[in-house]
């Protein structure tokens, strides 16, 4: 590998790091606020709140990626060409290809493998993940830790609870309004509670208290006192759908779901994951196409001293129109999967192209270099 290679290499990928950084951590805070309302309604600690978003993580990289790669590339190549860089390599008989493609070939294959591993594995796992703390978080009902002391806490609409005080497995100074019947209200008042399990339900056992309970239909107030009681949180606990989706489902599940089968045998689950599955696999090969454009920058200035402005205006516009062309793809295989083929034929004749185009204006170049 010559030296220029390995500096190229090293630029670009500071470029890349720097703005991967950049632009996936704006996306992970907007998503972390978007979700905010998990410390706030459901009242989860701040520990799980982390976990939870560090889980987002991987399908923002899978979206931040190839535009990284796109403006680290761009931005070197404008950076080289600016610093006269690539003309005084070109006088020394190196060739456009040998300075330019090597190291973003190379820089493009490792990131291809990289986001290849985080496409099938990583992602959707992560993705899995999510989904378990969502149906664990809104369907664990009423728990130690979700309680505050001196705070309303509402884990479902129709029932809040509030304490005075929480030492270790303990509560004091319950305040509890019980809605689930709105006919029959209930009010307990108790001077401690403490979280038990009988027969794989989960109850609050009362101490030293009383239950004031409101009938409508009568408009008639009536108060139990009790020494001892236990309220079963049973009714109180969310119904979270237990449905994972395509893109939750790791890719071995979803070839074991499909094998066997024909393209006109699916149903339309089964429609959803054979275009998720071949997602995963198509989506990566498009870092050739965005890390190979900006090589076009070179073949649309006529002169070494030509402004650049057009060019970047130029494939910036191109990479635009791949990227919605790329999700509208996606989009049309779950409607229709036989069109799988396109999607793979799509990417590889984009990269052919531009290798095309390339390897004219190398052409070109020598050609002007002997004139």
């Amino acid at each position: 590998m010559s030296r220029f290679t390995t500096y190229a290499i090293k630029e670009i990928s500071s470029s890349f790091l720097f703005l991967s950084i950049l632009l996936s951590g704006i996306l992970w805070l907007g998503q972390g606020l978007r979700h905010i309302d998990l410390l706030t309604t459901n009242n989860v600690s701040i520990e799980t709140y982390i976990s939870y978003i560090f889980m987002l993580l991987p399908k923002i990289i899978l979206l931040t990626f190839p535009v990284c790669v796109f403006l680290s590339i761009l931005f070197n190549l404008n950076r080289l060409r600016n610093d006269s860089e690539l003309i005084i390599l070109g006088t020394s008989g190196k060739s456009e290809k040998d300075i330019l493609i090597k190291p973003i070939i190379l820089f493009s294959i490792t990131i291809y493998l990289l986001i290849m591993i985080f496409s099938l594995f990583i992602t959707p796992y992560s993705l899995k993940e999510i989904r378990y703390k969502i149906i664990d978080i809104r369907s664990s009902g009423v728990h130690l830790s979700l309680l505050k002391e001196k705070k309303f806490i509402s884990p479902t609409s129709n029932f809040t609870i509030f304490l005075e005080e929480k030492k270790n497995d303990e509560i004091f100074g319950l305040l509890i309004h019980d809605q689930s019947n709105p006919d029959t209200p209930q009010t307990y008042i108790a001077e401690k509670g403490r979280f038990i399990n009988l027969n794989d339900n989960k109850f609050l056992r009362l101490f030293n208290g009383t239950i004031q309970i409101y009938s409508n239909t009568e408009n008639r107030l009536s108060e139990v006192a009790f020494n001892t009681y236990d309220l079963n949180l049973l009714p109180h606990g969310k119904k979270e759908s237990t449905h994972i989706y395509p893109d939750e489902l790791s890719t071995g599940e979803i070839i074991n779901n499909l094998k066997m089968k024909m393209l006109g045998e699916y149903n339309k689950n089964e429609k959803e994951q054979f275009a998720n599955l071949h997602s995963r696999i198509i989506n990566p090969f498009y870092i050739f196409f965005y890390s190979l454009l900006p090589l076009l920058m070179i073949r649309f200035s006529a002169r070494p001293d030509d402004s650049w402005t057009y060019p970047i205006i130029t494939v910036s516009i191109i990479a635009f129109v791949v990227q919605i062309l790329q999700i509208t793809l996606s989009n049309l295989l779950i409607e229709n999967n036989y069109i799988v083929y396109f999607n793979y034929l799509f990417p590889l004749s984009l990269i052919v192209c531009v290798i095309i185009c390339l390897y004219q204006e190398i052409l070109f170049f020598f050609k002007k270099r002997n004139v």
